[in-house]
């Protein structure tokens, strides 16, 4: 990643971060409950939305 300071991820940062592949990366994006950002064509993935996505699933797979 170049700049661990942004707000946003591309797509690509998301699915490294993830360690999935881009495909699944792009599924997840289109997918009703995940926190995506779109300005055009462009998809970009607030961290704090993605923190708050990953929280919520982990609580899921406990409860």
């Amino acid at each position: 990643m170049r700049n661990n300071n942004a707000l946003f991820l591309t797509v690509s940062e998301m699915a490294q971060l993830l360690r999935i592949g881009r495909s699944s990366a792009y599924e997840l994006c289109n997918s009703n409950q995940f926190p995506v950002l779109r300005v055009g064509k462009s998809i970009r993935i607030p961290k704090k939305g993605l923190q708050d996505w990953i929280d919520d699933q982990a609580q899921q797979k406990c409860s």
